[in-house]
This record gives C-alpha cells, structure tokens and sequence, in this order.
C-alpha cells in the first residue's frame, strides 16, 4: 500500500527476486567505490608522475646553476677590494638564491597546482554560463570520450607494438601521445559536475526526474530499498 511505513514490509515471495537485486546493488556500488578510488589515486600518481617529468630537467639545470654561480664568484680574483668582492658575493647569492627558489620541486608543484585550481575555477565559470542543452551535450560529450580515448590509446599502443619491426623507429614516439590520449579523460572529467547544474534544468531531464519519482513511489521498489538498507546495515554490522 501507498501508506505503508518503509519499516513496515513483510516477508514475501516477492522478496526471492528482491534480495538478489539488493545484493548486486549492493556489489555495483561497492565496484563504483573502487574503481572512483582507482580513478582519483590515478589522477594524483598522473600529477605526481607530471611533476617529476617537469622537475627533472629543472634538477640538471639547478646543478649546472650551482657550478656556474661558483664560477661567477671566483670571478671575484680579480683586482676589487675586499667590500667590493663581499658586495659581489652577496649580489650572485641574491640573485640566484631567488632563481633557484623558482626552480624548486616546491615552487614548480605550487605553479602546478594553481594551474589546476584556474582550470577547474575556468571550467566551472564556463559551465554556468552555458544553455541547458550545451550543458547536457557536454555531459554526453564528456561520457563518451570517457571509452573513446582508452580504446583509441590501446589499439595505438597495441598496432606499435605488433608492427614494431616492420614501423619506422620514429613511430615509436606515438607511445606518449597514446598515453596523453588515455590520460586526457581525467582532464575531461571536471565538465561533468560543472556543467550539470546547467544540463538539469532541460526539459529531458526534468522529464526523466518525473519519471524516476514515480517509479520510486511504487511498493516494489520502496520495499527494494528497504531491503538495500537492511542488507547495507547487516553487513555493517558483520564487519564491525
């Protein structure tokens, strides 16, 4: 009945097709979980990876930095007094103390980090500014290149590697660009929040709210959910 409280169901026969649904609810969620894990501990190695790539250069040039600041200051040998050559000293100390901050592990992953933050803060600003129905081809967009980008970065990693011997060795160089490609669907994946607020009001969408809320009203699936919650609390209880 439509009045029946959710902690009123009772056993029924119904319940023989319910908690096998309930339990690969339950088992979706719980891959969602791991795999939006997956995909967020991805994103941070990626970024992690991206600063080494970018910083390793900066370490050679740090170094050779270092050498040719010692350099300049030896430089001070020649005929200057003793202020004059303590005021050098401290000039090249200065000047690439300053330069070698900039260069840092640190300053470079801060640099980043802003870039990132600016991205999203453009991303979203964008997004509000969008129609309902650019918001929601976005979405789509977005939910496409999603498959779209690992099937194109695995059949070019895959056509390198078998045809290897007979490519051109500079074709080897595609291997990055395949992996940019795989990895382009975490730079993508901020539209998706961003331009939902906008992509909700179309009318589609709105029509498809309607619809869920009617089915969820039904005794059937109320009692689904009753049953989710019982069998999450169980578990719960199991673990603890």
């Amino acid at each position: 009945m439509p009045g029946t409280a959710p902690d009123r169901f009772c056993v029924g026969i119904d319940d023989m097709i319910i908690l096998p649904l309930v339990l690969i609810a339950f088992l979706a969620r719980t891959l969602f979980q791991a795999a939006l894990f997956i995909v967020l501990f991805a994103s941070n190695l990626v970024f992690v990876l991206f600063l080494r790539v970018v910083t390793s250069p900066l370490r050679v040039a740090v170094g050779a930095g270092d050498g040719i600041a010692w350099l300049i200051k030896r430089l001070a040998v020649l005929p200057l007094s003793a202020a004059e050559r303590d005021a050098w000293h401290g000039l090249v100390d200065r000047r690439w103390s300053r330069l070698r901050q900039l260069m840092s592990h640190e300053a470079v992953a801060t640099t980043a980090q802003g870039l990132l933050h600016g991205g999203l803060s453009w991303a979203f600003r964008k997004c509000e500014a969008l129609s309902p129905r650019a918001a929601l081809l976005v979405i789509a967009g977005v939910m496409l290149w999603l498959p779209l980008s690992a099937a194109i970065s695995i059949a070019l990693h895959t056509v390198l590697l078998a045809h290897a011997a007979s490519l051109p060795a500079w074709m080897q160089l595609l291997h990055p660009v395949a992996t940019i490609i795989a990895k382009s669907k975490l730079a993508v994946l901020p539209a998706y929040p961003a331009a939902w607020p906008q992509a909700r009001k179309h009318p589609w969408v709105q029509t498809a709210f309607r619809r869920l809320d009617r089915v969820a009203a039904r005794d059937a699936v109320r009692k689904t959910a009753h049953r989710y919650r019982q069998t999450r609390k169980a578990l719960r209880w199991v673990v603890a």
